[in-house]
């Protein structure tokens, strides 16, 4: 099967930077029985995330949804195609339907698809949205979280759809033990991911074991740069035993999720799904976690879940753990084979008679039930 895999605009599909998005796409285009016949297009940029074929897209000012569907447009006729592959943007997913009406457009989406704000319009964009969504072949979802939400919402949208999560390839996964006395937290620098409550929370634990560190790695301080300063006064009061790192590399994060006792993942929004949560169990670090949306989903019984996303609570869930050495090593044992079974990428070597379905393979199952059924309007 030929694939086009396609990134939205701003998004470069490089090694030394990629966004949670591109990860998963680099991923899940990796285990695919496809690869060969994949093509990822992303706008230009540096050496790429996973060797397989790459078309670079020019970076467009004014109307570059348009101008990605008549570039794909363009692709099809000159290398053939037979399935388009779209990330996450509703309308730019039905532009290239509209544009390329003989081939099926998945759309994978990796948030919860919420219906228009009450007002005036609200039903008329509704109705848009449901219209955009009835023109593609099918929808991909990143956690029962999101697909129950979707049909919920928007029963009047009735294409094929699935749930293929984020997943690893655990054969790259090397945990360390011992594991460092250190708190790792890794989100972008908003309120809604609880950093500055982390921050606070990891500082006043310090405060009393002083043997425990802390490693923050915050995204995007520049889109937030007051709140990241009251993330980094936070941290002020551990000196050298806090490090804030930024613009750090997945490699990085890895091998700290590898190495580190304790990973915090506060969010404080329902989150779709939670990468961060299955990064530290794929480390086997201790994981204290809000719970919220997807975040359940993901770890089961098998995190240390805050009363609260307050400093407060942060502080009680690190104590716990700190003094309980056996409960904070069966979380992180067992949080680990957890992710080892559900969110695997691949199983070489392995008999499909002999385990689940992996999740690469899920979604090579989907793209074929895709293009079988789909009829051109």
């Amino acid at each position: 099967m030929r694939i086009f895999q396609v990134l939205p605009r701003r998004m470069r599909f490089e090694a030394r930077h990629a966004t949670s998005v591109e990860l998963c796409v680099a991923d899940w285009v990796a285990g695919s029985r496809y690869r060969s016949g994949t093509t990822v297009f992303a706008e230009t940029g540096g050496a790429p995330l996973l060797d397989v074929s790459i078309e670079r897209f020019a970076p467009a000012r004014r109307l570059a949804s348009y101008r990605t569907a008549w570039d794909l447009r363009r692709a099809v006729a000159r290398r053939g195609c037979d399935l388009i592959v779209f990330q996450q943007h509703i309308a730019t997913a039905a532009r290239i339907a509209a544009l390329n009406p003989s081939l099926p457009i998945v759309l994978q989406t990796h948030n919860f698809v919420a219906p228009s704000a009450t007002g005036p319009a609200a039903a008329a964009l509704d109705a848009l949205t449901a219209w955009r969504l009835n023109r593609l072949g099918g929808i991909t979802f990143v956690s029962e979280t999101t697909r129950r939400d979707f049909e919920t919402r928007w029963p009047q949208v009735r294409v094929p759809r699935t749930v293929v999560s984020n997943g690893f390839d655990f054969s790259g996964w090397t945990p360390k033990v011992p594991r460092a006395k250190q708190v790792l937290f890794v989100g972008r620098a908003q309120e809604d991911k609880g950093a500055l409550e982390a921050a606070e929370g990891v500082a006043r634990f310090a405060a009393r074991y002083p043997a425990w560190g802390a490693v923050f790695v915050v995204s995007e301080p520049e889109r937030n740069p007051t709140y990241f300063d009251a993330v980094k006064a936070a941290l002020a009061p551990m000196g050298p035993r806090a490090e804030l790192l930024t613009g750090v590399p997945f490699s990085r994060i890895k091998a700290l999720n590898e190495s580190v006792a304790i990973s915090l993942v506060p969010s404080k929004w329902i989150e779709p799904f939670g990468r961060t949560a299955v990064e530290a169990h794929a480390g086997a670090a201790t994981l204290v976690s809000s719970g919220t949306g997807g975040l359940r989903e993901i770890s089961g019984d098998c995190a240390l879940y805050l009363e609260a996303v307050t400093p407060e609570a942060i502080e009680t869930a690190l104590a716990r753990l700190a003094q309980d050495p056996s409960l904070a090593e069966g979380l992180a044992r067992e949080g680990a084979a957890r992710a080892r079974h559900l969110w695997r990428l691949t199983a070489p070597g392995v008999p499909a008679s002999e385990r689940d379905a992996t999740i690469c393979e899920r979604l090579d199952a989907f793209y074929d039930e895709v293009v079988r059924s789909w009829r051109p309007a």
